[in-house]
């Protein structure tokens, strides 16, 4: 009989998208407690930690698709045009 531990390995790209989920993850429960706190010196706190983990999260994203595990492509001018004018309605539906 084969254990369990003995069949799962993971590599180096799993790894560093397990990594890159975690990271996402810490942005979005920092983002979620600055916009949650009032004192001023939780606020500061929170604001630290939110741009250490940003940055950690940019740092695994790029050493990702340094080593190839993923690729990015830039979007079109049209596709890029058509956003802006989305969201540049929809900016201007809120006031």
């Amino acid at each position: 009989m084969v254990s369990y531990k003995a069949e799962v390995t993971l590599n180096e790209k799993d790894s560093l998208l397990d990594l890159l989920t975690i990271e996402k993850a810490l942005v979005k429960c920092y983002a979620t407690a600055l916009t949650e706190g009032v004192s001023k010196g939780f606020r500061q706190m929170v604001k630290a930690h939110f741009n250490e983990v940003a940055n950690d999260q940019i740092a695994t994203f790029f050493m990702i698709t340094k080593q190839g595990y993923d690729r990015v492509e830039s979007a079109s001018e049209e596709s890029k045009c058509a956003l802006k004018e989305k969201y540049q309605k929809e900016k201007t539906n809120l006031y």
